[in-house]
């Protein structure tokens, strides 16, 4: 057997004994509880969400602000705020990635609301300027603009995802076919640019004739981007597994978001195709000896980076996993999203109560916000539909962590890190900001993907989509 993606670039896997190990998993897993378990009952669920909560720390503590700050009339989004709410550094640009990423905030913030006309508003603005960002040409989006629409980069990269999930989003809540279509339309030109097999990846020129130069995709200076100085030990440059040797593969968990979330908002069968594909691949290169999905690989298909290097994206892949199947995936993908987290659990602080904290020595580091958003999220989402009550410690000492932390209970927001056994000021510049362009990108995105799913499954009407 073969998989063979990206023309001039034949990748073999050789599955013989391998496939017999990755079967003898399969079948043992038919007993793996997160995969037979039904709805955690109702009031286990009200025992450890507090839904009242989930809603006024989305909307009242975070949303309210950002829907006020960070929309401009034209509907650039600026993502540079300090701790009150006003613009700060010198860097004005709208990222693909960030104006996407807010966008769907706002998207979710109206759907969560009730329909609250602020959220609409700011929603199209937003929704409308991300049109315009579009390269009419040769397709995409372009990766930066100024607020007046002037092309900074022009490159085609992964941050592509964020056209499709954030227009698929605003489609869905407001059933306006011009955002679906956008998706759609993105979703097609991507496919037939990016594609390496099933999969939409790859950093790329503008018209697509060869990869991107080393760097591109991510703002002036890196990641950090001129004006937005990097926050205390975070790294700089393309973030690990992103540049691939000749003939390597990349799996990208936003892009997958970004087609679960287009299905959803759009039910094509098409869609749904690339999806299964997808997974299909994802089934055979599993690492099922220690239990996760790897990002990157070789042109053989052999993993390659350390798991534990971005563990955040552990849980976030266990999340979109067990979401794929809510939407009608294969089941037996949930105990392999369980292993995904738990093996994400092996780089939890204990004594902290987060993810992360410490260096290969032993020193403390920089926790950032993101990575706590995603343990809540994926420890309560097993916890209430795969059966996996033994999450719930793990989810309520992060989310301790968390209220404790990174809120800003005087101003609303969130915090973007915390060095342990350090103060607040011990992250300089960006010690109080809100949001950011780079350095990394700081906004609502993770945030609200946690809170959403926190109040998507433990609704009381709970359903597996909107859909259905």
């Amino acid at each position: 057997m073969k998989i063979a993606f990206r023309t001039g670039f034949i990748g073999k896997l050789i599955v013989s004994s391998a496939l017999l190990f990755c079967l003898a998993s399969a079948v043992e897993a038919q007993d793996d509880p997160a995969k037979k378990a039904a709805r955690a009952p109702e009031a286990e669920i009200q025992q450890h969400i507090d839904r009242a909560w989930v809603k006024k720390a989305f909307l009242d503590d975070m949303m309210e602000h950002w829907v006020a700050a960070s929309v401009m009339p034209n509907g650039f989004i600026q993502e540079n705020l300090d701790r009150q709410w006003k613009p700060w550094g010198t860097q004005r640009e709208a990222s693909l990635n960030g104006q996407g990423r807010v966008l769907y905030t706002l998207a979710i913030a109206y759907e969560v609301s009730g329909g609250d006309k602020r959220y609409l508003d700011a929603m199209n603005k937003a929704a409308d300027f991300l049109l315009k960002m579009h390269d009419d040409e040769f397709g995409g989006y372009y990766n930066r603009v100024t607020p007046d629409l002037k092309v900074i980069d022009d490159t085609k990269g992964g941050f592509q995802s964020f056209a499709i999930f954030s227009l698929a989003t605003a489609g869905r809540v407001t059933k306006n076919q011009k955002y679906l279509k956008a998706a759609m339309d993105a979703y097609h030109e991507l496919k037939s640019k990016m594609s390496d097999g099933p999969f939409i990846s790859g950093n790329f020129k503008r018209d697509f004739s060869g990869p991107a130069p080393r760097g591109a995709g991510f703002g002036r200076g890196g990641r950090g981007g001129n004006g937005a100085p990097s926050a205390a030990g975070t790294p700089q440059g393309p973030p690990p597994g992103f540049q691939l040797a000749p003939g390597g593969h990349r799996l990208d968990v936003h892009m997958f978001e970004a087609l679960l979330g287009l299905y959803e908002a759009t039910r094509s069968k098409e869609v749904w195709e690339t999806i299964t594909e997808e997974m299909n691949v994802m089934a055979k290169v599993y690492d099922y000896d220690r239990g996760y999905l790897s990002e990157s690989y070789d042109a053989n298909w052999k993993p390659t980076g350390n798991p534990a290097a971005n563990p955040g994206h552990l849980f976030e892949w266990a999340s979109l996993l067990s979401r794929a199947v809510e939407l009608g995936a294969d089941p037996k993908f949930i105990p392999l999203g369980s292993r995904n987290l738990d093996l994400g659990l092996k780089s939890y602080n204990k004594d902290v109560g987060g993810l992360g904290g410490k260096n290969a020595a032993g020193e403390p580091t920089n926790m950032l916000w993101w990575p706590q958003c995603e343990v809540i999220k994926a420890t309560a989402h097993y916890a209430i539909l795969r059966g996996r009550s033994d999450l719930w410690p793990w989810h309520h000492q992060t989310l301790d962590f968390v209220k404790k932390t990174y809120l800003d209970t005087e101003y609303g927001g969130w915090f973007e890190g915390y060095i342990p056994g350090k103060p607040r000021e011990a992250l300089g510049e960006r010690a109080f900001i809100k949001g950011a362009v780079d350095g990394p990108e700081l906004s609502p995105y993770h945030m609200t993907s946690m809170f959403y799913d926190l109040w998507r499954v433990s609704s009381p009407k709970y359903k597996a989509s909107s859909g259905d």
